[in-house]
């Protein structure tokens, strides 16, 4: 369960919740990491008997602005070196925004600032996840397809880097259960949540099971080509705050565990 979900809770009321709740894995918000401290985070992580999944998010590099950049992928490094503290597999990176920039000279700008994170990825276990994001949310990021990430990731080719296969965008691209078959690896997390069709805005979710998407169909693809690595439950938006995090955590548990069954 991703820390996104509760994104008015602090870190603590989280893990709590969480763990009560019979979650095993907490995909942590680099915000309530900051706000809690990085070795406190960890302790309470570890004393409730819980894994990180990932961290989210970081990157955000402002590729039309290299002193913002250069600042931007500083931070980075520290966010990777948080990730490594916490356990987390991987660490969710933005790989930049410039409106003003084609796609292709947006991509060959960041290209060098990811490819000048994989050492000390490697050096630090963590893996980058490239994070595509919604076509309204230009201000995010430049990548918005589950196939533009891979075609990116595959241009610099490392284990180290690989991609976020978030569901809530990708369910209706050309080609995706060609490319789980065929490009699973490169999926380093899978970020589950629902959509309703006919939603007009941006990072309005709703529960699974409340909304449209083949979830069933998408998950159990991804299983048969093997994919065994953590499903992020990611929810926000309008609906998940008015139903309250208590009766949406659980239920969003209950109804990912019954896409199994």
């Amino acid at each position: 369960m991703s820390q996104i979900t509760t994104m008015s809770w602090p870190f603590e009321r989280d893990v709590a919740f969480f763990a009560g709740h019979g979650i095993s894995a907490v995909g942590v918000s680099v915000r309530k990491l900051e706000l809690c401290g990085v070795g406190r985070a960890a302790g309470l992580l570890r004393d409730a008997g819980l894994t990180a999944s990932c961290l989210t998010s970081s990157g955000l590099f402002p590729l039309e602005d290299h002193r913002a950049t250069a600042d931007a992928l500083a931070r980075t490094r520290d966010h990777l070196a948080a990730a490594a503290e916490i356990g987390a597999s991987c660490l969710f990176v933005l790989p930049g925004h410039a409106p003003g920039l084609s796609w292709e000279e947006a991509a060959a700008r960041s290209r060098p600032l990811l490819e000048a994170l994989l050492d000390d990825a490697r050096r630090l276990g963590v893996r980058l996840a490239i994070e595509p994001v919604s076509q309204l949310r230009v201000d995010l990021g430049f990548l918005h397809s589950f196939a533009d990430a891979l075609d990116f990731v595959d241009g610099i080719s490392s284990p180290w880097l690989g991609v976020v296969l978030e569901l809530n965008n990708a369910w209706i691209e050309r080609g995706l259960y060609d490319n789980l078959r065929d490009r699973g690896d490169r999926i380093a997390i899978v970020q589950v949540s629902d959509f309703k069709v006919g939603t007009l805005a941006a990072s309005e979710r709703v529960v699974i099971g409340d909304g449209d998407i083949p979830l069933r169909r998408i998950c159990h693809a991804l299983a048969g080509a093997g994919y065994a690595g953590w499903w992020d439950i990611e929810l926000l938006g309008s609906a998940i705050e008015a139903e309250g995090y208590e009766s949406v955590v659980p239920r969003a548990l209950k109804r990912f565990q019954e896409l199994w069954t």
